[in-house]
């Protein structure tokens, strides 16, 4: 009869890795070695984070601050040129006084010896205006130099009517501005000669007139040839 066949014990499972990786086996009587510091847990192969810098948030810090002042700044003078503008309004321009041409007085600034012309020049239109003037400035030479009293006599009749007919004329001439016709030249040349023909004869002129002066007034009465300046 064969012998019964020996039992053997089967094979010890393996130990799991983390046994084998932490506990090695124990040596010198039995004493586990103490596990090697750091073998249980992976090491990491990234460099540690560098410590953030502090500038970045001086820098912001900063900025900020600086964009406050600016706003504060733009504001004031916001302000400023509001209440300057509030204080200094516009000024408002007046409407121009109408101008209203008045005839001149007779002046005393020229003299001149020469005798009074009868010859105008043909007036027209366009040279009305200055036939006018010459004869204006004709005689008033020939008053204030005397010379005009030796066609006629230094009275105060014939003062006052070489007056009105330097006003009449200057009338004339004012009238010119807003532009005449050739009819109208003619009318106011043909006039000029019968006025200075009236008063070198020692007439009266034939039309009233009264001028309203800044400290006295002109007056002619045309028929009898009376007037004069009196006080306002």
């Amino acid at each position: 009869m064969p012998p019964p066949p020996a039992f053997t014990a089967p094979p010890a499972p393996p130990l799991p890795p983390y046994a084998s990786a932490a506990y090695p086996p124990p040596q010198h009587g039995g004493q586990p070695q103490g596990a090697v510091y750091g073998a249980g847990y992976p090491m990491s192969t990234l460099p540690p984070d560098a410590p953030k810098s502090s500038g970045r948030t001086v820098g912001i810090v900063l900025a900020a601050v600086g964009a406050f002042v600016v706003l504060i700044v733009v504001g004031i003078a916001v302000v400023v040129g509001l209440l300057v503008a509030s204080r200094s309004p516009e000024p408002v321009s007046a409407p121009a006084p109408a101008v209203t041409a008045a005839p001149t007085a007779p002046s005393d600034d020229t003299d001149a010896d020469e005798p009074p012309s009868d010859d105008s020049g043909d007036a027209d239109a366009s040279g009305i205006a200055d036939v006018l003037q010459a004869k204006i400035d004709e005689y008033k030479r020939l008053r204030d130099s005397g010379a005009l009293w030796e066609s006629i006599p230094d009275t105060e009749f014939n003062r006052t009517a070489v007056s009105a007919f330097l006003y009449f004329l200057t009338d004339m001439k004012v009238a010119t501005i807003w532009g005449v016709d050739e009819a109208q030249a003619q009318e106011y040349e043909e006039r000029m000669t019968m006025l200075e023909e009236r008063l070198l004869a020692e007439q009266p002129l034939g039309d009233d007139i009264q001028i309203t002066l800044e400290d006295e007034v002109f007056t002619y009465d045309g028929q009898t040839g009376e007037g004069g300046y009196t006080a306002r």
